[in-house]
């Protein structure tokens, strides 16, 4: 029998949908289980699946998406689609703190405050990291952190306006909220507690350092949150206070992929359910050894060895004229952990986990 060498789409219309950059249907995808695409605003990512889970006594949601009147009338649209009402949520768990995953965790909450609320501990730990450093930042800080990434002079302004506005972002709903009573810390490999269903906890750092994934044992379907996605590589350094450690970590999550059924069903938070887990994660592991190579390259060729330096002598797809704002800071923060990878001197950038 010939090996599979390539990813198989698990669902046309989802596959359609993310070629043709449009909003998919809702769709079941499991018994018990439906993926509800809930918008992101002026993103190229366009949507988060967030996936609801049948059990004895009401569902479960799995990462709610982006805050937002008409991000929530999407999951309200797609949660009585399935048969339920905000009132029958039991329970919501989050694969990782970014707000198109966390962002509506405090509407649903609030339409149902009995619901529990699980996340690993390490990322409520970069929750409120977050908020200290927004509540403390100043201009000259700002500017400072930009200088150590060694921008030039034109562009510290463009960094430190994102740096500002990460800042506000704390201020709003989707980081200010406070934690709920029924909080539930997750630990690897522990099965949440969603009666009638085996859903497995795993810990899988690297985009972020408490970024969890879950397997449901009984249907074969492994959540991957943005841990794995079909098409693109989830950044690696956004989160600042593990960016020492995060790429050694990303690659060991990847590895441990390898011990999951080979047909299990990858239900990603972004792009399009997927069947070949281990060849996305064998094409990954490539794709961070290149910009090592990379990196090795542009070191022995220029005496500037500045993250911003370094980070012009790494492929990105719009390439590097092409980067601004966030996305010029997502692509710095990945260069800086591959710099800390191969023990590069690299700005400390508030990592604070060891």
């Amino acid at each position: 029998m010939t090996a599979q060498t390539d990813l198989i789409p698990l669902s046309a219309a989802q596959a359609q949908a993310w070629k043709d950059r449009v909003l998919p249907e809702p769709e079941a995808i499991a018994e018990g289980t439906w993926a509800i695409p809930v918008p992101i605003p002026d993103n190229p990512l366009r949507y988060t699946y967030s996936y609801l889970l049948a059990a004895d006594d009401g569902v479960a949601v799995i990462d709610p998406g982006w805050d937002g009147e008409e991000r929530l009338q999407a999951l309200l649209d797609g949660l009585a689609g399935a048969g339920f009402a905000p009132a029958d949520i039991i329970g919501i768990v989050v694969t990782h703190y970014h707000r198109d995953h966390l962002g509506l965790v405090p509407a649903l909450l609030s339409l149902n405050p009995d619901a529990w609320l699980a996340l690993h501990p390490h990322d409520i730990e970069a929750v409120e990291a977050f908020r200290t450093r927004s509540n403390r930042a100043d201009a000259a800080q700002l500017q400072a952190a930009a200088m150590d990434l060694g921008l030039p002079a034109d562009r510290l302004k463009e960094l430190a306006g994102v740096f500002r506005a990460n800042a506000r972002s704390a201020g709003r709903t989707v980081f200010a909220f406070d934690w709920p009573s029924g909080m539930l810390q997750v630990e690897d490999e522990m099965l949440l507690p969603i009666p009638g269903r085996r859903i497995r906890v795993l810990w899988t750092p690297g985009h972020t350092f408490g970024h969890i994934a879950l397997l449901d044992e009984e249907t074969g379907t492994f959540f991957s949150g943005d841990h794995v996605l079909p098409s693109i590589s989830p950044n690696i350094g956004l989160d600042v206070t593990a960016i020492g450690h995060s790429l050694g970590d990303y690659l060991g999550s990847l590895e441990r992929m390898r011990a999951l059924p080979q047909d299990v069903a990858v239900a990603p938070a972004h792009g399009y359910r997927f069947e070949g887990l281990q060849i996305r994660a064998d094409q990954l592991t490539a794709h961070h050894g290149q910009r090592l190579d990379e990196l090795r390259a542009r070191a022995q060729a220029t005496d500037d060895h500045t993250v911003y330096s370094m980070c012009r002598g790494m492929q990105w797809a719009r390439g590097f004229d092409g980067l601004d704002g966030f996305q010029l800071y997502a692509a710095l923060m990945e260069t800086a952990a591959h710099m800390h990878y191969l023990d590069m001197p690299v700005p400390s950038m508030g990592q604070t986990r060891d």
